[in-house]
């Protein structure tokens, strides 16, 4: 199973993500962008994992969704800037943020932390929190400003990955919730 743990967002934020997604897309040649069911926030990638791996994976959010034995409250931050990373030539544009969020930096960091302790292995590369927009763009679009999106972080969601075959597809990819877990 390929598995990732995210804070996924609503349909709201969902329509105003696209509409930055869409003045991207106007601007480009070519490039896939994945479909507004799939904007979410990954916390860890896990990759590829055994089922029988999925009830430490719960415990461990069940854990870091709490500090000391009390809930970690809900909270929000804003995206507000879209940017890209260069890959290959081509680019990766994302949703991101101007400011540092403790909470949700504290969050992820409890995260891990706990699937460390339950011998998970996964690339620990700096958490940068982001909405990837598109993939395998080429562009002279410069990273431009939006508006403020305001996103709530009530829960986490662990997701799994699925590659649908062509004649199923609508996206190529299609993520589905295995096990949230509240914040609050």
């Amino acid at each position: 199973m390929r598995l990732f743990i995210a804070v996924n967002v609503d349909q709201e934020i969902k329509r105003r993500i696209l509409e930055v997604q869409d003045r991207i897309r106007k601007e480009v040649n070519r490039g896939k962008f994945p479909p507004k069911e799939n904007f979410h926030i990954t916390l860890v990638f896990l990759g590829e994992t055994p089922e029988e791996r999925l009830p430490a994976i719960k415990e461990a959010m069940i854990q870091a969704a709490s500090t000391g034995g009390k809930p970690v409250s809900a909270f929000e931050f804003s995206f507000s800037k879209a940017g890209f990373f260069k890959r290959g030539g081509k680019e990766l544009w994302w949703l991101g943020t101007d400011t540092k969020n403790d909470r949700l930096e504290n969050l992820q960091k409890n995260l891990t932390s706990e699937l460390l302790a339950r011998n998970f292995v996964f690339d620990n590369k700096p958490f940068t929190a982001h909405i990837t927009l598109g993939r395998e763009i080429r562009s002279e679009l410069w990273p431009f400003n939006t508006e403020n999106i305001a996103v709530p972080v009530n829960r986490l969601s662990l997701m799994q990955s699925q590659h649908l075959p062509a004649a199923e597809k609508k996206s190529a990819v299609v993520y589905t919730e295995l096990f949230g877990c509240d914040l609050g």
